[in-house]
């Protein structure tokens, strides 16, 4: 047991609470966020005193967490085998230096250059932490700016990313960016968590039926079935591109592990996530579509005939198995998104903060003046106090019934417990393939 699993400790906890106000409140409380920043500034400064006084650390036992951008730690020695099993090359002092017939002198022997280590400094360490909760800050800003989460779960994803010490990522460590680690699980369990709920609903459903749920469900296998040509299409362009990647992977791997680490399969998992629907709506012209899919089939059949070590039908198996389990991704976000994300509140219930649903924005969509002008701006943070009455004279006005829909929101409070606990104990990823 090191130092660091005090603030694996203490970022755990953060968490936990920060996800049980989340659930209770539906918000994420700034004393956490601010009691976290100061945890992580005095710990900070008592890690590097620890590490100048020589107590053991990561830093010691991973000494390149605390060298410089750019710089590299040496490769080991390689150990002669004759002396790694103790054999002695005996004689071979008596043989002559002197070539023998059709033989020529040796060339003149050039001493190796041992490659100097560069010296591990704390200050070089606290510039990779620092740079870590920075773009940890800008990514948790872009998913607030689009969106994606509320302005509790933006900020208390760099606090995070700063307490957790970079030696806690013993199994995956991407050098400019180690809190990807904490992203990656963090949106699988927010995947987790959707699944569940889903499965939890449909269950409910069979032993208390509704009209309401009823509908949601008609809802969501109507979407279902529209998508379906849309998640065939994507499917078999991801593995199309999929492939690409690990053929790439292979001609291209020492160079690219050496500057971006982009191999790391769950990061490609996540590209690949992003690029989804643009290319599966790409795919939709059939002079993309057709020699992709083509191109798709032909390498299958061709590598089932021919098989190497690097491609087989047992590789072509795992790559589908886990695009399928892509796609299965993205069909339970956006289901969840454009049919479950919602409950109705009377009108006369509407408070500041709510998010508007997409059923309700739906409705709004008849009047663009109301939202273009007399609304505003939604904000990813909900309604201002002004749009509250704004937008509720406006659905009494337009005899639109007595409630509208707000969004029930992604529970990212709790994902980001999970993915720290997750990240913590394992160090890396929840899982990965190769």
């Amino acid at each position: 047991m090191t130092i660091e699993l005090i603030a694996s400790i203490a970022a755990i906890l953060l968490a936990g609470y920060c996800a049980v106000t989340d659930m209770l409140w539906g918000k994420i409380f700034n004393k956490a966020i601010v009691a976290g920043l100061l945890f992580a500034t005095v710990w900070l400064t008592v890690y590097g005193l620890f590490y100048h006084f020589g107590k053991h650390t990561a830093l010691h036992d991973y000494p390149e967490l605390a060298i410089w951008y750019g710089e590299k730690m040496p490769a080991p020695k390689t150990i002669d085998s004759n002396i790694l099993f103790g054999a002695h090359l005996e004689g071979k002092k008596e043989q002559s230096i002197m070539p023998g017939p059709g033989e020529e002198w040796p060339d003149e022997k050039t001493e190796e250059v041992e490659e100097i280590a560069p010296t591990p400094s704390y200050w070089a360490y606290l510039v990779r932490v620092l740079g870590n909760f920075l773009l940890s800050f800008v990514i948790g800003f872009v998913l607030w700016w689009f969106g994606m989460w509320a302005a509790g779960d933006a900020k208390l994803f760099p606090v995070l990313a700063l307490m957790i010490p970079l030696g806690a990522y013993t199994n995956a460590f991407w050098p400019f960016f180690p809190s990807y680690v904490l992203l990656f699980n963090t949106f699988l369990a927010v995947m987790a968590i959707l699944a569940t709920e889903l499965v939890i609903r449909f269950i409910r459903q069979l032993i208390r039926p509704t009209a309401e749920e009823a509908q949601a469900w008609k809802t969501a296998w109507e979407w279902v079935k529209t998508n379906v040509p849309t998640m065939i299409i994507g499917f078999i362009g991801i593995v199309f591109l999929f492939l690409i990647i690990k053929t790439l992977r292979m001609l291209t791997r020492d160079l690219l592990a050496a500057y971006t680490h982009i191999t790391d399969s769950p990061l490609v998992y996540l590209l690949l996530f992003f690029v989804f629907f643009p290319l599966a709506k790409a795919m939709r012209r059939p002079w993309i579509g057709i020699p992709i899919a083509v191109i798709t089939v032909g390498f299958i059949v061709w590598v089932a005939f021919n098989p190497t070590p690097e491609y087989n039908l047992e590789v072509i198996l795992q790559v589908g198995a886990l695009m399928l389990v892509l796609v299965g991704f993205y069909m339970v976000y956006n289901l969840y998104l454009n049919v479950f994300d919602f409950h109705p509140v009377k009108i006369w219930d509407l408070k500041p903060k709510m998010v508007l649903a997409r059923k309700t924005l739906e409705t709004l969509k008849e009047d663009q003046d109301l939202l273009k002008t007399k609304l505003g701006p939604l904000g990813p943070d909900g309604l201002a106090a002004e749009q509250v009455e704004i937008l509720r004279r406006w659905w009494i006005d337009r005899n639109k019934g007595p409630h509208l829909w707000v969004s029930r929101t992604i529970p990212f409070g709790p994902a980001l417990f999970i993915g720290t606990l997750a990240t913590v104990i394992l160090g890396g990823y929840i899982f990965r393939t190769y």
